[in-house]
């Protein structure tokens, strides 16, 4: 394989076509004949492999998130947070078009420094990070969430990790315990912010990266049990965790006594089976009252604004952003290339799970935003980078000649459940068709060793005929000459 994708031949050269018996042919015909630079610049794409329907789900995704955050607060701030957005959407493109650039064994080859740097982060901002609601999550006030830049970091470090490992990730020593150690740092780092939600969805990340890449589920099934007895003694611990589920818990037993948040919230879906877009004024007050509805809610505004119909088109579209990456997983060059597209689908279906899970009140409120589409800079910025981690790898599976690496669900198996660079590259064949390929090889190179005799053995005869007749006319000279 190639480090960078290269143009096909077809796409270098002209393809010849005969033509017909009685008919001249063409010089290109057959061949797309590419006049300007822009369209030179799209066939040239066309070759590297690019999952166009992914991209096309994301700029869906990115618009309609403009349109909702603009919506959300106008009220509000006017045009204010939508410009800000969009300048994030404008910075996160670039980013995106960078990575999908960049080779993804150069981020194996960082998983290292990257893991080192979020930690840091993480340590920096509960000594230096902004307090907003009894909590510390962000630096530079509020420009930068480390959390979200360790979301990206588990997904780079745990797949270049347990890709090293092989089949010792499956022992307890050489795979369960530095991974739990990990994780375990990672989310007490996360928990001190607080921020319970994200420690959930990042030890989620981590889970499914070691469960694919060949943990095994009854090691990492007893560690799950321990992990939550001890997030729920932490939230039990915490007034900021506790106080949520309190009020969700009184929600649920007891509408009448639930927090205003969750009131507002409720009335604000059973008005929003018709398309609205917030132009009744008595629906203003609404929209006003919920805090932050640009991001931690942004769902129960889609819901509010475009109806049932809006928000099943929104989980349709990450459905369908899944579906996608999961292919490319299925797909992927590698098994470190694979176990990060995992860890990306896990963590954008996570986190848009939880936070509309949040805006239905079916959870307590965790403050996570919807993936590509509520306001927010760091939480877009390291989604985007994901993806274009995401489209670099669906490039480089374009080179294989057929895909043909799966998942190998089986509950014994004690190796990776994503097929390596070898086993990528063609079907394995087993049984009778493999022991007959192997036969047709060697009859084949029998023939192949008796033409190469034959050819000697008759060369040899004709060196032996000739010597006779040099010999014999040597002779004859000097007889006659005597």
């Amino acid at each position: 394989m190639t480090k960078y994708p290269q143009v096909t031949r077809a796409a270098q050269q002209p393809r010849k076509r005969t033509a017909p018996p009685g008919k001249r042919a063409t010089p290109h015909a057959g061949t797309r004949v590419v006049t300007s630079v822009g369209a030179r610049g799209a066939a040239l794409a066309n070759t590297r492999g690019l999952d166009y329907p992914l991209i096309a789900i994301l700029a869906t995704m990115l618009a309609l998130g403009l349109v909702m955050v603009y919506s959300a607060s106008f009220i509000q701030a006017g045009a204010t947070f939508f410009l800000r957005q969009l300048l994030w959407v404008a910075l996160s493109i670039g980013i995106l078009l960078i990575t999908i650039n960049v080779p993804y064994r150069f981020w194996q080859q960082m998983a290292i420094p990257i893991m080192l740097i979020a930690l840091v982060l993480l340590v920096a901002v509960l000594i230096f990070g902004d307090e907003v609601n009894y909590a510390q999550r962000t630096l530079f006030n509020g420009r930068v969430q480390p959390s979200e830049i360790a979301k990206l970091a588990v997904v780079i470090y745990v797949a270049a990790w347990v890709a090293s490992r092989g089949k010792q990730l499956a022992d307890v020593e050489g795979g369960l315990i530095p991974f739990a150690i990990l994780m375990g740092l990672v989310a007490a780092l996360l928990v001190m912010e607080p921020s319970f939600s994200v420690a959930i969805i990042t030890l989620t990340i981590g889970v499914s990266i070691f469960f694919m890449g060949g943990g095994d589920i009854k090691q990492l099934l007893i560690v799950g049990a321990i992990g939550s007895v001890v997030l729920l003694l932490l939230l039990w611990q915490s007034d900021y965790g506790f106080a949520r589920i309190r009020d969700w818990w009184r929600a649920l037993s007891d509408p009448t006594h639930a927090s205003y948040d969750i009131t507002t919230s409720m009335r604000m879906l059973n008005r929003g089976f018709r398309i609205s877009f917030g132009t009744d004024p008595s629906e203003w007050m609404d929209k006003w009252a919920i805090p932050l509805l640009w991001s931690d809610y942004l769902f129960l505004n889609i819901g509010h604004d475009l109806g049932f119909i809006g928000t099943i088109a929104v989980v349709g579209l990450f459905a369908a952003f899944g579906y996608r990456s999961l292919g490319i997983a299925l797909n992927a060059p590698d098994q470190f290339s694979g176990l990060t597209a995992i860890g990306i689908t896990t963590w954008i279906l996570a986190q848009a799970v939880v936070h509309i899970s949040t805006s239905l009140a079916l959870i307590p409120a965790t403050g996570q935003p919807l993936p590509f589409m509520s306001y927010g800079g760091s939480s877009m910025v390291s989604s985007m980078a994901a993806i274009g981690l995401l489209l670099s790898i669906s490039r480089a599976s374009s080179e294989r000649k057929a895909p043909y690496a799966h998942f190998a669900f089986g509950w014994g198996n004690r190796g990776s459940r994503l097929p390596d660079s070898g086993r990528s590259q063609r079907p394995e064949t087993n049984g009778p068709a493999k022991r007959k390929s192997a036969g047709g090889r060697g009859q084949e190179s029998g023939v192949r060793g008796q033409r190469a005799g034959g050819k000697g053995q008759e060369t040899a005869a004709r060196r032996q005929a000739r010597k006779p007749r040099g010999r014999t006319n040597k002779a004859s000279r000097n007889t006659g000459g005597r």
